[in-house]
């Protein structure tokens, strides 16, 4: 795979970089359990009004492999938020070995590119030391972070 930005790189690159949403945020869903696709403002992630969403608002409180998909366009975003205690991290399951990206928890909402080639990608929530809630989902193209 011909990656410009891996996930771990995505970490120190662009899922970093927070946007700060302003208002109030739906609260999270059941753990594990995945959402239907919502407005894209109704669940708090403020998803873009038009994108194609490849992974749909998913909200957990314990590990979980997200559905695979496949980014048609070499790019993708993904946005996370994470509340109360506890290390919530992204993994890509394709390299087990690679540093996984950290989401912030209880802070503004975590986005970020990853740039790929058209392949199927696989990533899994995961976390470690407490009790966080998180909810993420993942959209094609590159989107403002």
């Amino acid at each position: 795979m011909n990656r410009h930005l891996s996930v771990p790189a995505l970490a120190a690159a662009a899922l970093l970089a927070a946007g700060c949403s302003g208002g109030e945020h739906a609260p999270p869903k059941r753990a594990g359990a995945a959402a239907s696709q919502p407005s894209p403002r109704a669940a708090g992630l403020e998803l873009p009004a038009r994108a194609a969403v490849l992974v749909p608002e998913t909200s957990g409180s314990g590990d979980l492999d997200l559905a695979r998909f496949t980014p048609r366009q070499g790019v993708y975003t993904v946005y996370a938020r994470c509340t109360g205690k506890g290390r919530v991290t992204v993994v890509d399951t394709d390299r087990p070995d690679a540093d996984p990206s950290r989401i912030a928890c209880d802070q503004v909402a975590t986005v970020g590119r990853v740039y790929s080639e058209a392949e199927a990608q696989a990533l899994r929530m995961r976390v470690q030391g407490g009790t966080a809630t998180w909810t993420v989902a993942v959209v094609a193209g590159a989107h403002d972070v």
